[in-house]
């Protein structure tokens, strides 16, 4: 046990083959925004609101911002202590243990390959909808071919070149899109005039059920934001830099929705929800000529957006298989870039198989984008609900729970319980109605391959979710309190055994104390 590890703790390897240190608070800070994509959800998201809630939708993005503050927050207190490229799946088995670490992981991934799939089908129809625009477009299949292999190509290329490039370029290309958007929100609030629209911030919009029905859609808007604690590995002073990220993101992507919301709203009476909203918004507000530049900046942002949720996805598959939870090959790294190009490449498969069949579908690409949307964002909220069941739970086991931190977190549990319920009943209408249990069957075939392992290879289900790395002043609060020790018999596994059972492909680079 190297010299400075907490007593009684166990020293473990961090993941094989990353590249550590790489990362600074901005890069990480850069990947979370890019991931929630506010760009793409400022283009979507308000309308999806005012479908549901009418006026309401701007209390509807006010509610959605207090459930991802009281979620982040609650994540933070994990992030502060422990870090994993395991993400939400770690801190889940933190409290919960090594099956609903699976489960949590599991299900985040699913989240983050359905965004991909899904990012990659926008990103093509807005690279399509900005040609048109310039008079170069085309409705050949070999040209949607060609742009989606362009926008594949492009979102696997920049995370295997690596986190840090493309964290530069995902807040470069986010703050130009918004900055594209803002020239039209600005515009909507000058075109309405310097008065106030009393009827949106009506009290009695509260008292509407529509309004948290619509809060649904909100909270999902936030998705991805979380991205952020899966770069635990490579960031620079991991523990401070992630969990201040989180809420950093989660806030400013807040703020931006309830701006964007605000004047989108006093225009929707006139607009076509078959067409794209922001270039209508445009036009009612007086500024059309900036729908080229418009179109030009969201694809880039989805472009953006899908390199985001491939990084976090081919991090999640890199964790899993260096637990050896997935074949090994998902842990191999790539020799130049230190990054888990395998697990990209895998991605950027999935993604370019299902826009292919978008394609080519008679039901249309913008119809498989919601419907995957659809099934994506179960993938998030069940994740986030195992994570702050699990949260106070690990909190508790280490003697760090105060009644803030509880506080919190039982409020997190209750918010997105209550969203998950309004997933459910009253039950949608077909085929929002059968939606979820296709994420289930998903979810399902996972937890079946988790159940094998835990038969034939209960040493390997033992294992998931125990990589992580716990802070310097965290290991010596568990040491100080003889905290360490006593979870020792039933929570640890000995380096020596970890090194053993599951030799790394690639030389290790730093060493981490594993709480489990």
């Amino acid at each position: 046990m190297p010299e400075g590890a907490a007593a009684g703790s166990t020293v473990t390897e961090q993941p094989g083959g990353l590249r550590s240190n790489t990362l600074g608070s901005w890069e990480v800070f850069a990947q979370g925004l890019a991931a929630a994509a506010p760009s793409v959800a400022v283009a979507s998201v308000p309308f999806a609101l005012y479908t549901a809630a009418g006026k309401g939708a701007a209390w509807a993005a006010i509610i959605g911002l207090v459930i991802a503050v009281l979620l982040a927050t609650t994540i933070s207190f994990q992030a502060r202590r422990t870090v994993s490229s395991g993400s939400l799946g770690t801190y889940t088995g933190n409290g919960l243990g090594p099956a609903f670490a699976f489960v949590g992981g599991f299900s985040l991934l699913i989240g983050y390959v359905g965004f991909s799939v899904t990012g990659t089908l926008g990103g093509v129809l807005y690279v399509d909808s900005f040609l048109l625009e310039l008079g170069i477009g085309s409705e050949a299949s070999w040209f949607r071919l060609l742009l989606v292999f362009l926008v594949v190509g492009l979102a696997v290329y920049l995370p295997i070149r690596g986190a840090s490039l493309a964290a530069k370029y995902e807040l470069v290309f986010e703050v130009i899109a918004l900055i594209s958007i803002a020239v039209i929100i600005v515009a909507a609030y000058v075109s309405y005039g310097w008065h106030f629209d009393t009827e949106q911030w009506s009290l009695s919009n509260l008292g509407h059920s529509s309004t948290f029905v619509a809060a649904v859609t909100a909270v999902g808007a936030y998705a991805g934001f979380e991205s952020v604690a899966s770069l635990g590995a490579e960031a620079r002073d991991a523990h401070r830099s992630i969990s201040k990220a989180l809420l950093r993101v989660v806030l400013i992507i807040g703020v931006l929705y309830i701006i964007a919301t605000y004047p989108q709203v006093l225009h929707f009476d006139g607009i076509n929800g078959d067409k794209a909203i922001l270039p209508q918004l445009a036009d009612s507000s007086g500024v059309g000529w900036v729908k080229p530049v418009t179109s030009a900046a969201v694809a880039v942002a989805f472009i953006v957006f899908v390199t985001a949720v491939t990084s976090s996805a081919a991090r999640s598959l890199f964790t899993f298989a260096h637990e050896g939870a997935l074949p090994r090959v998902f842990a191999k790294v790539h020799s130049k870039y230190h990054t888990p190009w395998v697990g990209v490449a895998f991605v950027g498969a999935a993604a370019l198989v299902f826009s292919i069949v978008a394609t080519f579908s008679s039901a249309g690409r913008t119809v498989f984008d919601v419907y995957g949307a659809y099934v994506t964002n179960w993938g998030f909220l069940v994740s986030y609900l195992l994570v702050v069941i699990a949260t106070p739970i690990w909190l508790y086991k280490i003697k760090a729970l105060t009644p803030f931190r509880a506080i919190v977190s039982g409020l997190a549990v209750v918010a997105l319980g209550y969203v998950i319920v309004n997933n459910l009943y009253p039950v949608p209408e077909f085929p929002f109605n059968i939606l979820p249990f296709v994420y289930l069957a998903i979810l399902a075939a996972g937890v079946a391959w988790y159940v094998y392992l835990r038969v034939t290879r209960p040493e390997i289900a033992a294992r998931i979710g125990t990589i992580q790395t716990l802070s310097a002043e965290e290991q010596e609060r568990l040491a100080d309190a003889d905290i360490a020790e006593e979870l020792q018999a039933d929570d640890f596994k000995s380096d020596e055994r970890q090194a053993d059972e599951f030799p790394a492909d690639e030389p290790e680079t730093s060493s981490s104390v594993t709480p489990k």
